[in-house]
């Protein structure tokens, strides 16, 4: 691979999804540890903005949203004339390569056994890589580079703002210092992946009474509904409904004591922000997209259909009523809170 100068100006590719940018997160320490006097810029796309924007190895970030022509042309024109050393095609798609390609950059390195490796000029073969999991990939292309790694830690780094504007949310409603809470996140963007509604609402009535732990509800962009639905149903107990930025959620996360989620997005930022996390898994395979942190646990049944793809998947799941999810109970989710909190 050519030399990279020390000085060089480095722009890292990391588009798609929120989970995907959390563990990109880990290389960011690493290539400014080998080039300190580079300039490094993180391209995401613009929900995932907040995870980048403030981790102190990153100079810059760029924003792609899928908007006007006009927009979008003012977006690749800026590229073309930014004149990058070095463009990292971390994305896996085609929208990425393009995006590297018309950099000009005199580097352009990319998977090599990728259809659309005509676009880069330097190309990286992971032939001889048994990865485990994603971050896997993304770790091993920037070694590949020559950048050494003392250790593997994705990091969302949450601004002083954030902190403040999560803590007087919280005492606004009524969540002091020495609280303890935990955060449920009900939503999914996948209707087929939903745990009951029913069964979220039960457990927001039981583990203030049993553990006393306060529970806030949190969502994602799109799940406002999900949340309200859920919240319609509790009985008997306190609700409390925080919709935030990410950075803000990260905040509030980091404080509780233990989260419950599907697997998505914010399950992987839970993880990474060091609080244990209680995972439903039903139509996607807990080995390869589970969370990473030592605490964290799986809810999966492993039954006979599951995990299951578009060209599989039985018709009633898409009524939101699919078997993997229905045959998890609340009880099995009360065990994995007591092993959270030391109980068990």
């Amino acid at each position: 691979m050519t030399n990279i100068p020390p000085k060089a100006k480095i722009l890292l590719i990391k588009l798609r999804s929120i989970g995907d940018v959390v563990y990109n997160t880990a290389v960011y320490s690493p290539i400014k540890k080998y080039f300190p006097e580079a300039h490094l810029t993180v391209l995401v796309e613009r929900p995932s903005y907040d995870l980048v924007s403030h981790h102190p190895d990153v100079d810059e970030v760029l924003c792609f949203e899928k908007g006007p022509v006009w927009e979008q042309i003012k977006f690749y024109s800026r590229l073309m004339l930014a004149k990058y050393d070095v463009a990292i095609d971390m994305h896996e798609g085609t929208r990425g390569a393009v995006m590297c390609y018309l950099t000009r950059a005199p580097i352009r390195i990319g998977n090599k056994p990728a259809k659309r490796s005509f676009l880069y000029n330097s190309k990286i073969d992971f032939s001889d890589l048994k990865p485990k999991f994603p971050i896997d990939y993304q770790v091993a292309l920037i070694k590949k580079m020559g950048v050494p790694f003392d250790n593997i830690s994705p990091a969302i780094h949450i601004s002083s703002f954030a902190n403040i504007r999560a803590k007087a949310l919280l005492s606004q409603n009524g969540i002091k210092d020495e609280d303890k809470y935990c955060v449920i996140h009900p939503g999914t963007k996948k209707v087929y992946d939903q745990w009951q509604y029913e069964k979220f609402s039960r457990l927001a009535e039981i583990i203030p009474k049993k553990y006393g732990t306060k529970v806030i509800f949190t969502c994602g962009p799109g799940e406002k509904t999900q949340v309200q639905r859920v919240a319609k149903l509790v009985r008997n107990s306190q609700v409390i409904f925080l919709q935030t930025g990410l950075q803000e959620l990260g905040a509030i996360t980091q404080g509780a004591s233990f989260v419950v989620c599907h697997n998505g997005g914010y399950m992987h930022l839970a993880s990474v922000m060091g609080t244990p996390v209680i995972a439903l898994f039903g139509v996607v395979d807990p080995g390869v997209w589970k969370p990473l942190g030592q605490r964290d646990q799986v809810i999966y049944k492993n039954i006979e259909c599951s995990p299951c793809y578009d060209h599989t998947r039985k018709p009633e799941c898409y009524k939101g009523d699919a078997e993997c999810k229905k045959v998890i109970e609340v009880d099995d989710i009360l065990e994995a809170v007591e092993k959270s909190l030391g109980l068990g």
